[in-house]
């Protein structure tokens, strides 16, 4: 099969008895979506597969290792605890620094890629093997892991597959342009440059209802409608825009997907609202701890109230 995932296919037969979740874009917020991700493990729902992009993609992964006891969940908050804007060459100086050093040749202001240690070293803790491939999962009791990144030249998404390491297309799918660089991954024998998934698909839902999930969960965080403060600094301007645009296109492709569902499957929103006391990447680990036990709290009242688990028949949104 060619580099995408399941797109070339004509739609599997959507069953509501298998289960789909979909981590949007975040950037810093993937700490809210790793509690979302705890909440599912912690009620038992036992999804068929998980689809993620830009730090959904990272969300999507750290569930997908293990999503019966959660340890790839838990593995995943313990390594982000250390990390900081510092790791992603984001402070004033850093930028500054680069800015002067690069000039007209500049690229972005940071770089996502020491991450990919990161990432390796949560899969040897849970799986005993730190370059994992994306066909690692949909097997020996594992969900399908469906990783989504923009190709930067053709302007279409890209679901990878197969022999791909993950930690590669974690990096690539959460380059988010501007703020870190395009990424190159070899796919069969041609070089291909990358971009933020969420930039072609802010929530990942078609290709759910592709691989034959007729009931998926759309886990979205970040802006959902209201008012937004006012930005502190570039970043947070940049981000803030960046979530209003994942948002609105998300809504869109969740709209359009059940329509095109209709009542052989349904699409549950979900997007626990909590409080976020961290300021971009500076990932301590006490407000850290804070924020992930909300957003546990938060997912499970949000599915228990709504009636949300496969077969209790509650509302779509």
């Amino acid at each position: 099969m060619p580099e995408t995932l399941l797109r070339a296919r004509r739609p599997a037969a959507v069953d509501p008895a298998s289960v789909g979740i979909s981590y949007s874009g975040g950037g810093p917020l993937l700490l809210i979506e790793l509690g979302v991700a705890r909440a599912f493990v912690e009620l038992g729902l036992r999804p068929f597969a998980i689809a993620g992009v830009s730090a959904g993609a990272i969300a999507a992964s750290a569930h997908a290792l293990d999503p019966v006891g959660g340890r790839g969940i838990d593995a995943a908050i313990a390594a982000l605890a250390g990390v900081n804007n510092a790791t992603f060459g984001l402070t004033l100086p850093q930028i500054a620094l680069n800015a002067v050093w690069n000039r007209e040749h500049l690229a972005a202001l940071g770089d996502n890629a020491p991450m990919k240690g990161l990432f390796e070293g949560v899969f040897e803790q849970v799986a005993g093997q730190r370059e994992l491939t994306v066909d690692y999962f949909g097997r020996d009791g594992r969900p399908q892991l469906i990783i989504g990144a923009a190709d930067r030249l053709s302007a279409e998404p890209t679901w990878f597959e197969g022999s791909v390491p993950v930690a590669d297309a974690l990096i690539a799918s959460s380059a988010i342009p501007g703020v870190f660089p395009a990424k190159t991954i070899p796919i069969d024998g041609t070089e291909r440059l990358f971009v933020d998934g969420g930039v072609v698909s802010g929530q990942p839902l078609s290709i759910l209802a592709l691989a034959g999930c007729g009931t998926i969960y759309a886990c979205a965080v970040g802006y959902d409608g209201g008012a937004l403060a006012a930005p502190t600094n570039l970043i947070d301007n940049w981000m803030q825009a960046f979530t209003i645009a994942i948002h609105n296109a998300s809504r869109l492709e969740q709209d359009y997907v059940q329509l095109k569902l209709g009542d052989r499957g349904v699409i549950h929103h979900i997007h626990p609202e909590i409080p976020f006391p961290i300021d971009g990447f500076n990932f301590d680990r006490g407000p850290v701890a804070q924020v992930v036990a909300d957003a546990v709290a938060a997912t499970k009242q949000w599915i228990t109230t709504n009636q949300l688990m496969p077969g209790e028949g509650g509302r779509a949104d």
